[in-house]
């Protein structure tokens, strides 16, 4: 955390949004829930200022680049401030304040998509809608938990479309035990004709028993990188940029100062730069809950409630015909800008052989600079995580050692956390967060 404050001044003036998001996560993950409030919400505030005064900075990134501009947060990202808001609330038992936070999920998805002319496929939170179904009951009031898994079961089946995250047990599970116990009789038999074969517990069966709620943060959220296209305008230059293409490189400093000599060289070469999220996968396929209790056994499975890695790409190409028109208008400018600077020192020296070596030697650094300036905006909320997991076990009242096994792919067990001391309480719900970076 100390590190994080003193590299405050890494992120600069025009990322303050982006330091606060990172600070708040890091204050999240250490316990330090009210630290992580104050940051995420401050965040939060900036991110919707920021997008009502942005024009004069739009019109600085359009002259060199995005990264001119203040950072307010991806579409996703300013979403998720809100469910870790919620998040940090629960950890708080401040209830209430937990289901605002979780409500004012929608209400900014939709403002979102209208603001981007709902052209987002990012219109739903699968993970806030299922968590303010497990609010309402931690308060009793399972009507409005009713609802809030059937809007769930909703997402995931957007989730399923667009992101392949399958709909989990656990939404079904909720749906037949809650509709049970409100009397909805109807609802009732029309789930289990729609969920067959699932077995599930009644709220009757375990009304004097407390509930564990698991939370699995794993591996790392995707990084953005430049994906440079290069367009040439004459079959020298071309053969310029294909020679730089021969073979596959990782996209060093050095081998971009090299490309902008040439291209600048070449004097025929226009760059475009827009931002590519990489994927940093877990390694993570669900994580199992165990507690031992003298000669009983209770164990639970998460699920895959937030694939965040898969939202990142997706709402990044949602807007990839926007990145890109904007990114070939500020190419084709500073293009033009660099034949200018040549013509303009040519025609300005008399001698005409003299004005040509000066306009061909100032077109070729206009142009090497146009080339070398031209990066996409490659910040992003990095300590997010790759996937979020919600698990949950029903106990009988008492203090326990908790074992959360957190399983991979291939089924082997990838890493183990011990929890001490977990205490639970009768109906009560006791939540636990952990972070796996494997």
């Amino acid at each position: 955390m100390a590190l994080l404050e003193t590299a405050q001044d890494i992120y600069g003036s025009k990322s303050t949004a982006l330091y606060l998001m990172d600070k708040g996560m890091v204050q999240y993950l250490a316990g330090r829930y009210t630290d992580s409030i104050q940051s995420l919400s401050a965040a939060e505030a900036l991110t919707e200022d920021l997008y009502t005064r942005r024009i004069r900075s739009e019109v600085e990134a359009f002259l060199t680049s995005d990264n001119a501009l203040p950072y307010e947060g991806e579409e996703f990202e300013k979403v998720l401030l809100n469910v870790f808001l919620a998040i940090d609330y629960v950890h708080l038992g401040q209830w209430n304040d937990a289901l605002v936070e979780a409500r004012k999920v929608d209400h900014k998805l939709t403002v979102l998509a209208d603001r981007n002319q709902k052209r987002m496929t990012y219109t739903r939170d699968a993970l806030a809608r299922y968590l303010s179904g497990i609010l309402y009951e931690a308060t009793g009031d399972l009507s409005n938990a009713f609802v809030a898994y059937r809007l769930a079961l909703e997402a995931f089946e957007d989730y399923r479309k667009n992101y392949s995250t399958a709909v989990p047990d656990l939404v079904r599970q909720d749906l037949l035990r809650v509709s049970e116990a409100l009397g909805l009789n109807q609802e009732h038999q029309e789930y289990q004709q729609s969920f067959p074969g699932l077995t599930w517990q009644s709220e009757a069966a375990s009304m004097s028993d407390g509930e564990l709620v698991f939370v699995t943060h794993a591996g790392r959220a995707p990084i953005k990188r430049d994906l440079f296209v290069d367009v040439p305008f004459s079959p020298a230059a071309l053969a310029v940029v294909l020679a730089t293409k021969r073979y596959d490189r990782y996209d060093t400093y050095n081998h971009r100062a090299a490309e902008s000599i040439l291209y600048g060289l070449t004097g025929r070469v226009m760059r475009l730069a827009v931002p590519q999220f990489v994927p940093r996968r877990s390694m993570i396929a669900h994580t199992e809950a165990v507690i031992l209790s003298g000669t009983a056994r209770y164990t639970a499975r998460a699920a895959l409630m937030e694939d965040i890695t898969a939202i990142a790409i997706k709402d990044l190409d949602d807007r990839l015909l926007r990145t890109t028109v904007k990114a070939v208008a500020r190419a084709a400018w500073k293009f033009a800008l660099a034949e200018a600077v040549r013509v303009g020192v040519r025609s300005s020296i008399k001698d005409k052989e003299a004005g040509a070596v000066a306009g061909a030697l100032a077109g070729a650094v206009a142009h090497m600079i146009a080339v070398g300036s031209e990066e996409a905006d490659k910040r992003s909320w990095a300590t997010l995580p790759d996937r979020i997991f919600v698990g949950r076990l029903k106990v009988p009242p008492g203090t326990y050692d908790v074992e959360l096994r957190h399983i991979g792919t291939y089924g082997g067990v990838v890493a183990t956390q011990v929890l001490k001391g977990i205490t639970i309480t009768e109906r009560g719900k006791h939540f636990v967060s952990t972070r796996v970076l494997q």
